[in-house]
């Protein structure tokens, strides 16, 4: 009855917020669209997102401009969850909100790596980072270079996360920023969920983050070891010290296997054998992803009455988001339909 209590409200909300969601029916009709205007149009005259995009043109309409509108649908969703909670609860969100603060950060490097910055649309893709009252955002955004953008968020942690790599090697400095900041969320929440939430709701992040983190390590010793050569101290120096399903004497045959049948065969005997089925590179994160589309769902569905309501749903909408950007990525590059359909996640092949 406490827990009926106690996320009554949040529990109808983002029930509410579910129903939703995108379709397969939805998923359908955008894998038909030839161009990100089409994309656009279907969304804003058929989908939950016709509030969120009433103002945007959808015959000028652009990538990175959609993808911003759609960062602020899900900061508003952050907000809800916000208003109808408090206490501990609240301020575990309030770090939760980290991740969706990492993935716009990391699209951000990329981008700067990729030498493709608009200095007007990166004023806008900052609007996550507004909560850090320090930061002028304007001055961020007229950043001339990576390293002038990692400078001006002196004053957060993200600053003292990023300082160190500004002096890698250019090859592999975008690869190990991303792995710290993941690296960064999984820590960070480890420290606040035992501290913030009563025992059940522990036991349910418990086991969220645990798999989060299993998976976390087995594709940052894959990639260390075989793409980008990476000694095993350093692997190791860099592994999400959160001791799940994956136990420390597998991870450490892991990162000693001397090639990637071994490696495999060693992941084999392992609950996450599955993930690297088939020969295609692109399939391993398509198997991750189902994987823990399929975890959330479930989670959300089993256990309304607890901290799963917010976070199943808040992964499951951020899920939503990446592939209404695959979908605009494969149609921008020219991929066929069912090519397409291997970038996006929770939906039949």
């Amino acid at each position: 009855m406490l827990k009926e209590m106690k996320y009554g409200a949040l529990s109808g909300k983002s029930r509410a917020m579910f129903c939703k969601l995108l379709n397969q029916d939805d998923y359908d009709a955008l894998l038909q669209k030839k161009n990100i205007s089409e994309v656009v149009s279907y969304l804003k005259h058929n989908t939950h997102y016709r509030v969120l995009l009433t103002d945007i043109d959808e015959n000028i309409a652009h990538r990175l401009n959609l993808e911003n509108y759609l960062k602020k649908d899900i900061m508003s969703d952050y907000s809800k969850f916000l208003k109808f909670s408090g206490g501990q609860l609240k301020e575990f969100i309030n770090i939760h909100y980290r991740k969706a603060e990492i993935e716009s950060l990391k699209l951000i490097l990329r981008a700067f790596e990729a030498g493709n910055i608009d200095h007007t649309t990166l004023e806008e893709s900052l609007i996550f980072l507004k909560r850090h009252g320090n930061l002028n955002i304007p001055k961020l955004s007229f950043s001339k270079d990576l390293e002038e953008f990692l400078s001006r968020l002196e004053g957060t942690c993200y600053y003292e996360l990023l300082k160190p790599f500004l002096s890698d090697n250019a090859d592999t400095r975008l690869f190990n920023m991303e792995m710290t900041l993941d690296l960064f969320y999984i820590r960070s929440t480890k420290l606040s969920y035992n501290k913030l939430l009563d025992k059940a709701d522990s036991t349910i992040v418990k086991e969220l983050l645990g798999i989060e983190a299993d998976i976390f390590n087995i594709f940052w010793i894959y990639r260390s070891k075989y793409l980008y050569k990476v000694s095993n101290e350093v692997i190791k120096s860099y592994s999400a010290h959160v001791v799940y399903k994956l136990n420390k004497k597998t991870t450490e045959s892991l990162m000693k296997a001397s090639g990637f049948e071994e490696y495999v065969g060693i992941l084999k005997k392992t609950a996450y054998g599955f993930l690297f089925e088939g020969q295609d590179q692109l399939l391993f994160e398509h198997n991750y992803l189902e994987y823990i589309y399929k975890l959330y769902k479930r989670y959300f569905r089993r256990q309304p009455f607890s901290v799963a309501c917010i976070i199943s749903y808040l992964r499951l909408k951020e899920m939503e988001l990446s592939n209404i950007i695959s979908i605009i990525e494969g149609i921008r590059y020219g991929l066929s339909e069912g090519k397409i359909r291997k970038f996006v996640t929770g939906i039949s092949l």
